[in-house]
């Protein structure tokens, strides 16, 4: 028995990695055919920018796909918010329609009680579970997106119920105990990722995502996220603008290519700006620079340096130094809990990996001027 549960677990790590390997290599088909089309067309503009616009396209799935790696594989720890789901729900669905024959219709509750989670991952669950949607109608049809306030109190709590159904063949019942496994799927535009992923998300969030299918009648999923008790709703900001700035910014990176681009970027937005390998050459200028009367108005510090001392470590001893240290913490591992619980550890903001220049001139604007959103304990 043991090794028959042995056997299908690599079988599933099998079918796991090659899904990962097909969906990257098309992403990077993109990425790098783009690339050196663009070279050959620099006298063009138009060209060349439509050329790095898609780039930049096949750049967000693979930042996607990465998140979704991470939230299956390790949990992806919530960096949790008051969110307001009347907008979210709408511009997902709509997003995740986009470029398909299936419209979009809504039915949400206009006193939707406000839940505390993490935006970035919600909107994973609900574009999974309308891709899904869409996937199951080829021909067209409509996905119905609803909530509403559940007053059941799942485990002593209130919740808010999300449906997303659709007017497909449905799921075969053969199915359903594995439809959240990584990488199954029976249709063919799915990878299969999407409801393994939005399972384990639900679950972090210490919530329930089940499924209702019968043949020829379509699937309709549902989401009960705990809803807070305060009636406070977070208004969701609109694209963040690119806005100059001025002063000095330690960037702490091990990796050149991110220490490059982290000054390029600071410096298109004004900024002066001095870059550390690892936190003890990142101290070592931050004391320097403090004695020499130009200290920082703010850090940006990775968290994690293989073999070397990373910004966790590093944001202890600047605290020692300078207990008003402004810093933010970046890291590609969203989900360590440092990057949700950022301001237990000292830090005044978090930048996930990758960020685009807008992103990283909001959360500068936001640290400089003690505005930044705080995150809140996941337990």
């Amino acid at each position: 028995m043991q090794e028959l549960t042995r056997t299908q677990k690599l079988e599933s790590l099998g079918v796991l990695a090659g899904g990962i390997a097909h969906d990257f290599n098309n992403i990077l088909t993109a990425i790098i055919g783009n690339i050196s089309l663009a070279r050959l067309q620099l006298q063009d503009s138009d060209k060349v920018m439509a050329r790095l616009t898609q780039t930049e396209n096949a750049a967000a799935r693979a930042k996607d796909l990465t998140q979704q790696l991470l939230t299956f594989a390790r949990g992806g720890e919530p960096v949790k918010q008051i969110v307001r789901l009347e907008s979210l729900l709408r511009e997902t669905a709509v997003f995740a329609c986009h470029g398909s024959t299936v419209r979009c219709a809504f039915k949400v509750a206009d006193d939707l009680w406000p839940v505390h989670a993490d935006e970035g991952q919600l909107f994973q669950v609900i574009n999974n579970l309308v891709l899904n949607a869409v996937h199951a109608m080829p021909g067209g049809g409509v996905v119905t997106v609803g909530a509403e306030n559940d007053d059941s109190k799942r485990e002593g709590k209130r919740s808010v119920k999300i449906c997303v159904a659709d007017c497909g063949d449905g799921i075969p019942q053969a199915h359903f105990q594995r439809i959240f496994d990584p990488y199954f799927t029976t249709k063919k535009q799915g990878s299969g990722l999407g409801l393994a992923t939005s399972f384990s998300i639900v679950k972090k969030h210490d919530g329930l995502i089940t499924f209702e299918s019968s043949p020829g009648a379509g699937t309709t999923f549902y989401v009960y996220l705990p809803a807070l008790e305060e009636e406070c709703v977070k208004q969701r900001d609109a694209e963040p603008d690119v806005v100059p700035g001025c002063g000095r910014i330690l960037v702490m990176d091990d990796e050149e290519v991110v220490r490059d681009i982290a000054q390029a970027m600071l410096e298109q937005l004004g900024y002066a700006v001095d870059c550390a390998k690892d936190g003890a050459e990142a101290v070592a200028l931050y004391m320097e620079r403090t004695a020499a009367g130009v200290p920082y108005d703010a850090v940006v510090f990775d968290l994690t340096i293989p073999g070397g001392m990373g910004g966790q470590e590093a944001i202890g001893v600047l605290l020692k130094i300078d207990p008003a240290v402004r810093a933010i913490v970046s890291s590609g591992f969203s989900n360590d809990p440092v990057m949700a619980n950022y301001r237990q550890h000292g830090f005044s903001a978090v930048l996930k990996k990758p960020y685009r220049l807008q992103e990283m001139s909001t959360m500068l604007q936001q640290c400089l001027a003690g505005t930044a959103p705080s995150a809140t304990p996941t337990g």
